[in-house]
């Protein structure tokens, strides 16, 4: 298996790179990201940018996400050691299996799975409060022109290693153990995994969502987003986090000069997060699972549907998270973008 390393990573999807004029000639990193609005083609001074600050009001809607993990296995994927995180992307852009997909409530179009990645320390926060980490799954309509991300918060508070995570991490592993250079140990990773179907929707039953319009979290910043940030925090052990991070942050990749140098665009502080940005009036909903309606004394009434024109996509192998879900702290946690 190929690995590569993205030395700046500039944009999170290729579909897109035609919408907009890219700043593929110049670097950014965490330390500075008040200059990112003036990088060529920046939209990082919108009024629609993202992360936000969270508030959590209560469930303004009680819907479901029809959500369908597709038959694509951990083998059509390859983990990428980035400038500003770790990844895990298709081989192909075309693969040849049905990619992970849903659908968000209200909205008629079908959203497909592009790739999973992290940064540390949270991007958003909730009422105020910052996660250890937080991962994105990008997914895309089917003509690449709007993106919907299944975020999740990342924290490193449960006993056992959480299993699906851990082929996650394992894929990392293996990129970095084939980009890395110098004395640093070669990291061994465990492939015998890669016939598994991705599942990436596994951890997420029962969860309920922050929804709201904004843009991508780096440069440059599109504002073509329907983020879906899960309720509750997805918990991994310590010792996964331990390596996620030194993944991330002391990766070292082989110089022009015949030095080994850190890939990370990590701020001093050892964050790849952008700081939340205004919210402009924007509207936030909290969307509930269906099944916990009337499971609280008062609610805000639900805002308009939202109504998106695109290809709509059903499959007798989908299923509806949240349905028989008694709460949302029965949920096993998780997700990723």
């Amino acid at each position: 298996m190929l690995f590569r390393i993205a030395a700046i990573t500039l944009a999170l999807f290729a579909p897109l790179a035609s919408a907009e004029t890219r700043a593929t000639d110049a670097a950014y990193d965490y330390d500075h990201p008040e200059l990112w609005k003036d990088m060529a083609g920046s939209a990082c001074s919108g009024l629609k940018n993202s992360p936000i600050a969270v508030k959590d009001d209560g469930c303004t809607r009680y819907e479901d996400y029809a959500m369908n993990h597709g038959d694509c296995t951990f083998g059509h994927m390859e983990g990428v050691v980035t400038n500003n995180g770790v990844n895990l992307v298709y081989k192909d852009s075309n693969p040849d299996c049905t990619k992970p997909h849903f659908n968000i409530p209200g909205m008629e179009a079908t959203y497909y799975h592009h790739n999973a990645h992290i940064h540390l320390s949270s991007e958003h926060t909730i009422d105020g409060r910052f996660f250890s980490a937080e991962m994105h799954m990008v997914h895309l309509n089917s003509g690449g022109t709007r993106a919907a991300v299944v975020g999740s918060m990342i924290e490193a508070s449960a006993a056992d290693d959480n299993a699906i995570f851990d082929i996650f991490l394992d894929n990392w592993k293996a990129a970095r153990a084939g980009v890395e250079c110098g004395d640093c140990a070669q990291v061994s990773s465990d492939k015998t995994r890669d016939s598994q179907v991705m599942h990436p929707y596994k951890m997420l039953d029962g969860n309920s969502y922050y929804h709201y319009d904004g843009g991508l979290t780096t440069p440059p910043c599109s504002e073509i987003v329907w983020w879906n940030l899960a309720a509750t925090p997805m918990s991994i052990s310590v010792r996964q986090m331990a390596e996620m991070t030194d993944i991330i942050l002391n990766t070292k990749t082989l110089q022009e000069d015949g030095s080994c140098k850190k890939v990370t665009v990590a701020s001093k502080h050892g964050s790849t997060s952008r700081p939340t940005q205004p919210l402009y009036g924007r509207h936030v909903d909290k969307i509930c699972p269906s099944s916990m309606k009337g499971m609280k004394a008062t609610a805000k009434e639900p805002s308009a549907s939202e109504s998106e024109d695109d290809d709509d996509e059903s499959s007798a192998s989908s299923f509806v998270v949240g349905v028989g879900a008694a709460t949302v702290a029965a949920a096993i946690v998780g997700q990723m973008v």
